[in-house]
């Protein structure tokens, strides 16, 4: 088959369909849309699962057109199917708004970037002043909105001035569609504007949603639900679907047959078992899902498995909770990293100031963010549900890794040491590298039991959160390569340098003669299994072949340096 374009970041249904992008049919959470029945749904999802995507697809579904022009986009498809197609498609007016981008350091700031959002989706509604029979009032509202100008009172009412219109010009009233409604809330939180946009959003949402009969349905994406004491105050006819929850669970990232395809499609079959320990884990209402993001670029950077997730926002809040919160958090993250679970009710209806209240909070947090996954639910004596609480892939480990370097950026280790080690390494310095990386272990690893069920896995994962900081290298792990799968592979992005295969061993005093035994058992078996092969049919002729062994508290290094061989 022809491959098509992976829609890497485009998050816009038209054109993901009319330019021939990949496309994973998510449709049929239309009609799970419609079928549920509530007024205002509401979905909480970790980032980059697919909501301003799904989104996009419920507008170009419902909005109504002259001629119905988006009807072709959904030929094909799953909902084509469905016996509510034509009696919902093309139908309504629709109001989409996403605040995925309203981020500043002050609240009058975001304020100015909401008014930009508003005010582009009133031009696209701009045939509205058009219209004869507009009152002074909603006219002037609508014209301060689409020139820029609009108060902060004209701001909170915008949208349910918007739904009147549409109801009236088109005799139906529109669906709106809120994209990514706390991100302003999240940054409110971390700039110390928290009070001034819980008030702003909760006028904002309560205007349009709250008793108002000029809407068809309205469906609210973000990460968390924030608590209806301090945002959906009197909002009564919302239904929440967390990740916890039944109802659309499958709507947001891959399933494992949805990724089975798209891995086969491009000819990565043989990969699956590498893709399934990287980005899957993810449980939504006990359903295995992929992560969406990490897979389209694990594809498109030709396999290779790095954690493409963990470096597309920020985990400032998420240090902050870690390093600021309960004790116990930190005691749990320590058996995290070990691959141990833990077990917390979840609070499902978070306030941001609580979240370092209680550690229930905190986890709750990281769950609904993307950093655990919950299983093994047990309704307890108090009727609240505890979960099973663990890290869902290897990709995640890794955040968990750089979190824990973030904790000693005052101690011992600073952050200029990653960048010396790594440079280090580059220079093939490798006495000055090796000291380096036994000081991160000694003032990180040291201090968790690294003898659990796989330690290897979180030297590994500890190592891997370090190199993908290396802009010079694609670093990928555990892929097939030769006669087996090397450890972690490091492949320069000019391959005029040096690449880099290291396998890692753990030193056992009891059953291992020495640490050069151990050593040169991890030499011989790069050469053995000829793990350069995936470097040499890449054109890189020079590679450092290196061991790495480590005990717990310790780190030894030997090398091999092989040049011009291919």
């Amino acid at each position: 088959m022809d491959r098509k374009k992976l829609p890497i970041g485009i998050s816009d249904y038209k054109r993901v369909i009319s330019e021939e992008y990949y496309y994973v049919d998510k449709t049929d959470f239309i009609r799970q849309i419609v079928e549920d029945g509530s007024l205002i749904t509401l979905l909480p999802r970790p980032r980059r699962f697919g909501k301003t995507l799904n989104l996009s697809t419920l507008r170009y579904f419902f909005e109504k057109t002259e001629g119905n022009v988006y009807r072709p986009l959904f030929k094909g498809k799953n909902i084509e199917g469905w016996k509510g197609f034509d009696k919902y498609q093309g139908k309504y007016p629709v109001i989409l708004l996403t605040l995925k981008d309203c981020k500043a350091d002050t609240f009058e700031e975001v304020l100015e970037k909401i008014a930009g959002e508003l005010a582009t989706e009133f031009e696209r509604h701009d045939y509205l002043l058009d219209v004869p029979e507009i009152k002074p009032v909603p006219k002037a509202i609508f014209e301060a909105v689409y020139h820029g100008q609009a108060t902060q009172n004209q701001l909170e009412a915008a949208l349910k001035i918007l739904s009147e219109l549409l109801t009236s010009y088109w005799g139906m009233p529109p669906l709106v569609l809120l994209d990514e409604y706390d991100t302003p809330i999240h940054v409110a939180f971390d700039k110390g504007y928290y009070d001034k946009m819980i008030g702003f959003m909760r006028n904002f949402m309560s205007a349009v949603f709250k008793d108002n009969t000029n809407i068809f349905r309205g469906v609210i994406t973000g990460i968390l639900r924030v608590s209806k004491e301090s945002i959906f105050s009197g909002l009564n006819n919302i239904a929440v679907f967390s990740l916890l929850d039944r109802p659309m669970c499958t709507a947001f990232g891959f399933t494992q047959e949805e990724t089975d395809m798209i891995l086969d499609d491009y000819s990565l079959e043989k990969q699956k078992e590498e893709v399934k320990q990287w980005y899957n884990g993810y449980l939504f209402a006990g359903k295995t899902v992929y992560n969406p993001w990490s897979v389209l670029n694990y594809i498109m950077y030709d396999g290779v498995l790095a954690p493409y997730w963990v470096n597309t926002g920020s985990d400032v809040l998420l240090r902050h909770l870690l390093a600021d919160g309960p004790s116990q958090i930190r005691d749990g993250v320590e058996g995290l990293i070990q691959g141990n679970s833990i077990r917390s009710v979840i609070n499902d209806k978070l306030a941001f100031p609580d979240l370092l209240t209680e550690a229930v909070n905190t986890w709750s947090f990281m769950l609904f963010s993307g950093y655990l996954k919950a299983s093994d639910p047990v309704l307890q004596p108090n009727n609240l549900i505890e979960y099973k609480l663990e890290v869902p892939n290897l990709e995640v480990s890794t955040v968990f890794s750089t979190i824990i370097r973030s904790w000693i950026n005052n101690g011992p280790v600073k952050n200029d040491r990653l960048e010396r080690m790594l440079q280090a390494l580059d220079e093939n310095n490798i006495p000055i590298f090796e000291r380096l990386l036994n000081d991160f272990v000694v003032n990180t690893l040291s201090y968790y039991d690294t003898s659990g069920r796989d330690p290897e896995k979180v030297y590994q994962a500890f190592l891997l959160g370090m190199l993908v900081s290396s802009g010079a290298y694609e670093v990928s792990s555990n892929r097939e390569s030769g006669l087996g799968r090397y450890d972690i592979l490091m492949r320069p992005r000019n391959i005029q340098k040096r690449g880099i295969i290291m396998e890692l061993k753990l030193y056992d005093p009891m059953f291992d003669k020495s640490v050069d035994d151990v050593l040169a058992s991890a030499l011989q078996q790069i050469e053995e299994k000829q793990y350069a092969a995936t470097l040499h049919a890449a054109g890189v002729t020079d590679i450092l072949k290196m061991a790495i062994t480590f005990d717990g508290k310790r780190v030894w290094i030997k090398t091999l340096f092989t040049c011009g061989q291919v």
